[in-house]
């Protein structure tokens, strides 16, 4: 190892001399009393004192600001308070930091798309799956924010990735039903309504959807018996359901 370069106590990655932190893991390289006020924080999170860790990461970043877990879990706790804004500065802090953090670009994309700015919300997903072409989250995720900006074509690529990577992602067969009903394919999008119902027996949106696949296809007797089940399916949940 060379001289000026040294070795990260966390991973074991080597690190040039100028590295403030780890480009695998995060780690601050100089200074353990930072580490420890993060472990405090993640303790204080971990058991639900979310003002008590918010503190102790905002003490930490006022030493360190580019600090990368510290940002991330800073965002984190943002993004459970519905603080959008602030959860995408403080992701946006740790991937500048650290430009492989792929768990860092994925919550990055994750809070633009509940902004609704999906064009950010796109970009933060490709990335992560430029560093980590199966991350089968990120397609899901950059398939939902496709399908909601229009494109449908590329949406469904990157849904059947996603089923190609983890098939129990059953909404991903259901997305997939809605992109074939819209382009006029019924019999396909009638199969992805079915395979979307294959672990929630009766669920009431696929139930619907099927229904106006058969009325498209001219089945309204079939149609019919549909939207009577899922009307029964609806009045059989408990108040509250979600």
């Amino acid at each position: 190892m060379d001289s000026n370069s040294l070795r990260c106590t966390r991973c074991g990655r080597v690190a040039a001399e100028q590295d403030k932190f780890c480009s695998e893991c995060g780690l601050f390289l100089r200074d353990a009393a930072v580490d420890q006020r993060l472990l405090l924080a993640m303790v204080h999170e971990r058991e639900g004192r979310s003002q008590e860790a918010r503190r102790e990461l905002e003490r930490l970043l006022m030493v360190e600001p580019d600090h990368v877990l510290a940002n991330h879990l800073l965002g984190t706790l943002h993004f459970h308070d519905g603080l959008l804004d602030q959860a995408a500065r403080c992701y946006e802090k740790a991937v500048a930091a650290a430009p492989s953090f792929t768990l860092g670009h994925y919550d990055l994309g994750v809070a633009y798309y509940h902004r609704g700015d999906m064009p950010r919300a796109m970009r933060a997903f490709r990335r992560c799956l430029e560093i980590d072409p199966n991350y089968n989250a990120a397609h899901y995720r950059l398939a939902l924010a496709l399908f909601h900006n229009g494109q449908l074509d590329e949406a469904r690529e990157h849904f059947e990735l996603s089923l190609t990577l983890t098939p129990e992602y059953l909404m991903a067969h259901y997305h997939l039903g809605i992109i074939h009903e819209r382009q006029g394919e019924y019999e396909a999008a009638a199969r992805e309504f079915e395979r979307s119902r294959e672990e929630s027996s009766g669920d009431v949106s696929s139930l619907y959807h099927l229904a106006l696949v058969r009325d498209a296809q001219g089945d309204h007797v079939a149609a019919e018996q549909l939207r009577q089940r899922a009307r029964g399916f609806s009045k059989a949940q408990p108040v509250g359901a979600k």
